[in-house]
């Protein structure tokens, strides 16, 4: 039914807008990518857990394992350059960037073959502008902070990286469909995390430089990865129901979280013109997903 893929978007949005709150705490605490690391793990116990519970069965076929691995590949690296950007530059800037993921994938779709028609091209349109009003004014506002992420280098690289992670994540959700049919969103959930876990575990415990998790960062990883795990299996529940391109909508509205979060506990200068941003990024969206 409608109402629920909107209610499970709509849970989506409210848990992904203070889980990129807590990415910026993690992110300082222990860097980026082991912060990565940390929600992969964390989110893989968390699921694992959840389906012991309900007695979730483990569906064992080859034939879509290509679409699991597809997903966690670009899980986490879409991850790892978000949580990056949040890390070294604005939140207020990242957030609604990478919710322009929707907007990113009419390209990509057309670049596949489909044919989209004037409404979804000015949709697209609306999105790109709404981001566009956003890095403009974040950039101006720059001026008045002397904090190193609003060095117009900080910025540079927040806009980059977000819409780096804003492609990665248009490509995985169409995967995640084809997935989620064959295995159930609390499955394709727990695959994700066991490979972006397993992939992280190399390079973070391989480097030269091991990463450290410090006992005092642990409630906010622990938050962190269950926030961010939540907020995934949220949205692969709604797009399992009737109308689940709804949930891909309701979800989105979770960058409206994200910069007010940023605005009242980080300070981040966010003006009228920037929520203005905000609210073309999330209206474009919408008429994706009403009319996509």
């Amino acid at each position: 039914m409608l109402e629920s893929a909107v209610f499970w978007g709509a849970g989506c949005a409210f848990v992904w807008g203070f889980s990129d709150y807590f990415a910026r705490l993690a992110g300082r605490s222990v860097g980026a990518m082991a912060a990565t690391f940390a929600v992969m793990a964390v989110g893989a116990v968390l699921i694992a857990a959840i389906m012991l519970v309900m007695g979730e069965a483990i569906v064992w076929r080859l034939d879509g394992l290509h679409w699991l691995l597809a997903i966690g590949g670009g899980t986490t690296i879409g991850a790892m350059l978000f949580f990056y950007a949040v890390t070294h530059g604005p939140l207020s800037l990242a957030a609604p960037m990478v919710a322009s993921y929707p907007a990113v994938a009419v390209p990509i779709s057309v670049a596949l073959g489909a044919r989209p028609g004037p409404i979804i091209w000015g949709a697209m349109v609306i999105t790109l502008a709404g981001i566009w009003l956003v890095a403009r004014t974040v950039s101006v506002n720059s001026g008045d902070s002397e904090t190193k992420e609003y060095t117009p280098a900080a910025i540079r690289r927040t806009i980059i990286l977000s819409l780096a992670a804003a492609s990665i994540f248009a490509a995985s959700l169409s995967a995640a469909d084809n997935a989620i049919q064959m295995y159930g969103a609390l499955q394709t959930v727990l695959v994700v995390r066991l490979v972006g876990a397993f992939v992280l575990m190399v390079v973070v415990f391989g480097r030269r430089d091991r990463a450290r998790f410090p006992f005092r960062a642990w409630p906010v990883l622990v938050a962190f990865g269950a926030l961010d795990t939540l907020g995934h299996l949220f949205l692969y529940f709604g797009i399992d129901t009737a109308h689940g391109e709804y949930a891909i909508v309701a979800s989105v509205a979770y960058t409206a979280v994200t910069v007010l979060l940023a605005r009242i506990f980080l300070r981040e200068p966010v003006s009228l013109l920037q929520w203005a941003g905000v609210g073309l990024t999330v209206g474009g969206v919408a008429i994706l997903g009403a009319f996509g």
